[in-house]
């Protein structure tokens, strides 16, 4: 259950929903899988495994939901094959060359054919939403799946006012004094063991130091340089280490040895109880992590519902 990436949404307006309507909505679209003719398809299941029929679970305010995206494994190779075979037939019998169109609607109909037989893979992917203090939190690091996911709610529930988190001061320029000052780093955060640098002419050049002390001269020689930061690893209150990317993306999430002590120490006796700790745990420490970071991006902190 623990996310292992923070894609961050902020609502525009109140989601008003209730857990219980949200669970309504989302029986409309469940997840059914690809079927012998569909190349890709989405639904909803249930964030507690395959033995729930829960589409939603709720805890302590926080709303989590699980989109699940199923893909029919298709290799452009095995069409390219067929149609060259099946082009070189035709116009050895009918000796003539095959035009573009023609070509176009063949191949078309071989992926139709070779559809029920391809393998296909499926993907889940977690989110949270917590009306209360205007956020979603979505378990990715790419933007194409934060959308997938956000496209199908919007059009399963009727809206979804949500837009990237804004900020009085970039990233960049905020990440690049941390790692230039390491004294300008509010608590409760620390200096982790990773940054990617990046220089700012025509032809970029990227430093990157993985697992590094990053006070270190060969670090600060490239800040020096002129590089500026567009990853810097961070460690929040000595909980939770993440990497933090220039476009407010928090990747490579780890929540330390004091969450999994407290995991340890609820002592969860079902697989659904041991998740529904997790998924507590998390969210009220991530909750705690965002309202630190965010106030060192903007000045005067907005409403709970204001991006």
């Amino acid at each position: 259950m623990w996310f292992k990436n923070l894609y961050l949404l902020r609502f525009s307006s109140e989601f008003a929903m209730s857990p219980e309507e949200l669970h309504d909505a989302l029986s409309s679209r469940p997840f059914l899988g690809c079927g012998k003719e569909l190349r890709e398809a989405s639904g909803w299941v249930s964030p507690l495994g395959r033995n729930s029929e829960q589409l939603v679970h709720a805890a302590n305010g926080y709303i989590l939901l699980t989109l699940a995206h199923q893909e029919k494994m298709l290799p452009a190779s095995v069409i390219r094959e067929e149609l060259e075979a099946t082009v070189a037939e035709i116009e050895e019998k009918e000796g003539r060359k095959l035009g573009k169109r023609e070509k176009q609607d063949l191949r078309d109909e071989i992926e139709f054919e070779l559809l029920p037989q391809a393998f296909t893979r499926t993907k889940k992917i977690d989110a949270w939403i917590d009306p209360q203090h205007g956020w979603m939190i979505i378990n990715t690091s790419s933007s194409t799946q934060g959308e997938r996911l956000t496209h199908l709610l919007r059009n399963t529930i009727g809206s979804l006012p949500v837009v990237p988190p804004k900020t009085d001061v970039t990233p960049v320029t905020l990440m690049t004094q941390w790692l230039a000052d390491e004294s300008s780093l509010p608590a409760p955060f620390a200096l982790g063991e990773d940054c990617e640098l990046r220089s700012q002419g025509e032809e970029q050049s990227v430093a990157v130091f993985k697992r590094h002390e990053l006070t270190a001269e060969e670090v600060q020689a490239n800040l020096a340089a002129g590089k500026t930061v567009s990853k810097l690893g961070l460690v929040w209150d000595e909980k939770i280490s993440f990497i933090l990317s220039e476009d407010l993306g928090i990747r490579r999430v780890r929540f330390l040895d004091v969450l999994e002590d407290s995991l340890k120490d609820a002592d969860p006796q079902s697989h659904a109880e041991k998740l529904d700790i997790e998924f507590s745990l998390m969210t009220g420490e991530v909750s705690k992590l965002l309202a630190d970071l965010m106030k060192c991006f903007i000045a005067d902190q907005p409403e709970a519902t204001k991006p």
